[in-house]
């Protein structure tokens, strides 16, 4: 099964591989990322944003339970601060959802802003799309939590 229909059938590690290849900018995602545009559209994303300790983590895990309760599959892109070790995301946002952690309708993704201004990675658009692909219904982009200057999730939610 190639890499579309995988992701389409929900396929976390492959869609997480693929997510992690945007980030890495390695040439072989960009005509992934692609094949997947005819499966977008259809999911309901919501941007959360403010200054640190502000509860954007807290919001978005109720959001999760309210959603779920609803029977709605979830994707939520936790973007965190870069690991000046790793390169990577430091993982606090996706720590404090460790209860959704288990639920197979609840993808959880950090990206690391690896440098990127206004609170988002460069990767996030591209890992919207995935997730959509995945088929959720409701994705929800948590930015890094950097204050007023978060503009940039207002070009990819909804809401």
């Amino acid at each position: 099964m190639d890499i579309t229909k995988k992701i389409c059938a929900g396929d976390v590690r492959c869609a997480s591989r693929l997510i992690r290849d945007l980030e890495d900018k390695k040439p072989q995602a960009r005509p992934r990322i692609k094949k997947l545009f005819p499966y977008t559209g259809k999911s309901f994303i919501i941007g959360i944003t403010g200054s640190p300790g502000a509860g954007k983590s807290t919001l978005t895990n109720a959001l999760i339970g309210e959603f779920r309760k609803h029977r709605k599959t979830v994707g939520v892109l936790a973007v965190d601060p870069t690991s000046p070790f790793s390169g990577g995301a430091i993982l606090g946002d996706r720590v404090r959802m460790l209860r959704h952690a288990e639920d197979e309708d609840v993808f959880i993704r950090s990206l690391a802003t690896r440098g990127a201004l206004g609170g988002l990675s460069q990767a996030v658009g591209d890992a919207i799309h995935v997730m959509e692909a995945m088929g959720k219904d409701v994705i929800i982009v948590e930015t890094v939590g950097i204050g007023q200057q978060e503009l940039d999730i207002m070009h990819h939610a909804h809401n």
